[in-house]
């Protein structure tokens, strides 16, 4: 089954936006321009126009302010999305799922933590620490 063309304009934008949060220096494809700019109705026109308004320097700045424009990209997209960005906006919350691969629970949970694995069910993935140091020096 083939997604409507809107939804895959904006998954390819949605899935662009995350690998530019994850910090590889990447150009906006001229073919997703095309596709989110077609395909992708008013909500992609305006995710690409606030891409195109975000300074790529200072990298602090940038993946903070690209952080906002993912989180209001995914809520505008789905009012699940909205609900669970708010609910999820508390300073310590954690909420995540994985895959059960392991007879042993402590793996898959490993996983979890480590965020390595996906969510199984392809929910919205939000990591509002991402560009926090600290989590990576002291992961506890």
């Amino acid at each position: 089954m083939s997604l409507p063309a809107d939804q895959a304009a904006l998954d390819l934008l949605d899935a662009h936006l995350e690998v530019l949060w994850d910090g590889t220096e990447l150009p906006l494809p001229q073919g997703l321009i095309c596709l989110a700019a077609e395909g992708g109705g008013e909500l992609g026109h305006w995710a690409l126009g606030q891409l195109r308004r975000i300074l790529w320097e200072p990298k602090g700045i940038f993946a903070c302010q690209l952080g906002s424009l993912v989180a209001e990209f995914r809520s505008r997209r789905c009012p699940w999305n909205a609900a669970a960005l708010r609910l999820l906006d508390d300073t310590c919350t954690f909420a995540a799922t994985g895959p059960r691969r392991h007879e042993g629970w402590a793996h898959d949970v490993h996983a979890v933590l480590h965020r390595s694995v996906p969510d199984p069910r392809g929910w919205v993935r939000l990591e509002g620490d991402r560009t926090n140091a600290a989590r990576r020096t002291v992961p506890a």
